[in-house]
């Protein structure tokens, strides 16, 4: 199994189709499998090596794909920045992965002379449309003068791309993911989700993320065409499917929320999407069912993974989103396990319990990460006897369906976002003033969840929430920074000194029936 084998395909079997379209910009297969050996080609010739890491700083766009397959095409291992990110943070995964190259686009170019002063290297190529700055090589000339070079992807269990997600420890985890997890992905994606060579699909997640990333390998496998947003935005999801006819999609709950709360939603002709994949947090079930109502030709499948499995895991199929032969409340689930990967509720000591008792979801499949880059401890705790303990408590049912009810990590998810407490404690902690503090998450009717800091201040201290606010935005991403800062005199401690977040959360969460939102 090697990544650029989707590329092949598609070539072989769709080279006169649309492969992407981006912004009034649209490119054939056939076009994108000649650059694709051209820009790995130029790649290596800027002295990049087989096994070498190449960063990317950059918006989604027709040239993100086209590298995604470029750096495996030469055997470099793909390293996404998290857009939404400080930079501090993303000068730490520079550093932590040791890359050896930078890509940028025009909306992150000028972050360069700071990213470089962590982490100083001279090979920064950027794959903007704006001039090129000074120092940069310009990915557009690199294609046009590099003659193409012939294959050289990894295959299998070889490294093939690190994506850095949050860390309980402050500081984030480099998810290693080889050439056999993604295209066992893109499989699972293709027969669970029902991508074909006639998906149209928009992405609007981040390319940085998984769930951007699997499902722009898969439909490439599929030889379906790519349909590229920036970012997410309401207006621009809005006319990118009126305008190319996009038939499947792909959101975060709070986008779904914020398309239907959108004072245009009513102007767009919407009706070309076939399929919604929704995930990355729990959606409220008045959301759903206003979606279903306002959103007739969609069917909406839920998803559920995580990095560490290259993405989706479990599958809530549409005709469970009624009552039905399985009886009534699937879709409170998140479905069943995708194909190919198998998937049970255990205990602490990771044996199976009996269905309706609550535990922890372990996975066990092709789509299991390597590990955690350079932290042999933290993939050991992750994974134990080939399996991957996730960290998210569920039950399942008699009929395989798995119902999320908590979170075993200490990790709060707003706007499909992950966020682990301890970063976000590790910035606020930061302030002179601050003597101790807790970081929970709160139901938040928006965001599903929003991030809360309990503060206790030193003594003859004073400052204000929004100074504790300011304060962490220099520090991290704007997502991660508290909206809420609660000021105690003392915060409740366990028998063993530890702060018992559970009583702090308990006020928040009364009358709810789990503990995510």
């Amino acid at each position: 199994m090697q990544l650029t084998q989707a590329l092949t395909r598609a070539v072989q079997t769709r080279h006169r189709f649309a492969a992407t379209l981006y912004n009034d910009r649209q490119r054939s297969w056939a076009e994108v499998g000649e650059r694709v050996p051209r820009l790995a080609a130029g790649l290596r010739a800027l002295g990049l090596q087989p096994g070498d890491r190449l960063a990317v700083l950059a918006f989604n766009s027709d040239n993100y794909i086209e590298l995604f397959f470029a750096a495996a095409w030469a055997n470099l291992v793909i390293v996404p920045l998290n857009t939404r990110w400080a930079i501090p943070e993303n000068v730490y995964s520079l550093q932590d992965a040791g890359c050896a190259g930078l890509v940028v686009d025009d909306g992150f170019a000028a972050q360069v002379p700071e990213l470089l002063k962590g982490h100083p290297m001279d090979r920064v190529v950027h794959m903007g449309d704006a001039p090129t700055p000074a120092g940069m090589q310009a990915y557009e000339a690199l294609i046009a003068r590099t003659p193409p070079m012939a294959d050289e992807c990894g295959r299998d269990d070889e490294l093939c791309g690190i994506y850095y997600t949050g860390g309980t420890t402050g500081h984030p985890k480099g998810v290693m993911l080889s050439h056999k997890n993604f295209i066992a992905a893109s499989i699972n994606w293709i027969a669970t989700l029902h991508f074909s060579d006639e998906t149209r699909y928009m992405h609007s997640a981040g390319l940085f993320h998984l769930a951007g990333a699997s499902p722009a390998f898969a439909l490439t496998l599929a030889g379906g065409t790519h349909v590229c947003l920036p970012k997410f935005d309401a207006v621009l999801a809005f006319e990118a499917i009126q305008t190319h006819r996009v038939n499947y999609v792909l959101f975060v709950p709070t986008m779904i929320n914020m398309m239907l709360n959108h004072p245009d939603f009513e102007r767009y002709d919407l009706s070309s999407v076939r399929y919604c994949e929704y995930g990355a947090s729990p959606i409220p079930d008045a959301v759903l069912a206003a979606a279903i109502a306002k959103l007739p030709s969609w069917e909406f499948i839920q998803g559920y993974g995580m990095t560490e499995t290259a993405a989706l895991t479990v599958s809530l199929p549409w005709r469970f989103h009624f009552d039905g032969e399985h009886g009534p409340h699937k879709r409170q689930a998140a479905g069943r396990a995708a194909y190919g990967v198998d998937v049970k509720i255990v205990d602490p000591d990771g044996q199976e319990l009996p269905r309706g008792t609550p535990g922890e979801i372990a996975v066990r499949g092709a789509q299991v990460m390597l590990g955690y880059w350079n932290k042999p401890e933290a993939t050991a705790a992750a994974i134990r006897d080939g399996w991957m303990h996730t960290g998210d408590g569920a039950w399942m049912d008699e009929d395989g369906f798995i119902t999320i009810v908590d979170r075993v990590k200490d990790m709060i998810i707003s706007g499909g976002e992950n966020i682990y407490s301890r970063e976000v404690e590790n910035a606020v902690h930061a302030h002179p003033a601050v003597r101790e503090c807790a970081v929970i998450g709160v139901p938040d009717e928006k965001w599903g969840e929003a991030v809360m800091a309990v503060v206790a201040l030193k003594d003859g201290q004073r400052v204000s929430e929004q100074e504790i606010i300011d304060h962490c935005h220099t520090l991290i991403a704007n997502y991660k920074c508290p909206r809420q800062v609660v000021f105690r005199e003392a915060l409740p401690l366990s028998g063993a000194g530890k702060i018992m977040k559970n009583v702090l959360r308990e006020p928040y969460w009364q009358g709810k029936k789990r503990s995510v939102n």
